[in-house]
């Protein structure tokens, strides 16, 4: 993500956990035996846990899918989905 500040994040482009580039590879917490890995004190300050986005993300797009205008999830959003 280019311009993660705009969404309310400070880092869009490296994980806030992890190894590797970017820290995309899953090894928080040890997994795979990988003993050496990064975590970072905010987690709420990153887009990507790991290769994943973290919670604050889905939160912010599951309002977008459930509350948006038509422009935006078109042809409905979730809620007008399930009013039906």
């Amino acid at each position: 993500m280019n311009n993660p500040s705009k969404y309310g994040f400070k880092e869009g482009k490296m994980a806030c956990c992890g190894s590797g580039p970017y820290r995309g590879h899953q090894t928080c917490g040890g997994k795979g035996g990988v003993k050496e890995f990064q975590l970072s004190d905010n987690v709420i300050e990153y887009v990507f846990f790991n290769n994943h986005p973290t919670e604050r993300v889905y939160n912010q797009v599951s309002k977008i899918w459930w509350n948006q205008t038509p422009n935006v999830t078109g042809p409905y959003n979730l809620k007008a989905l399930f009013e039906a």
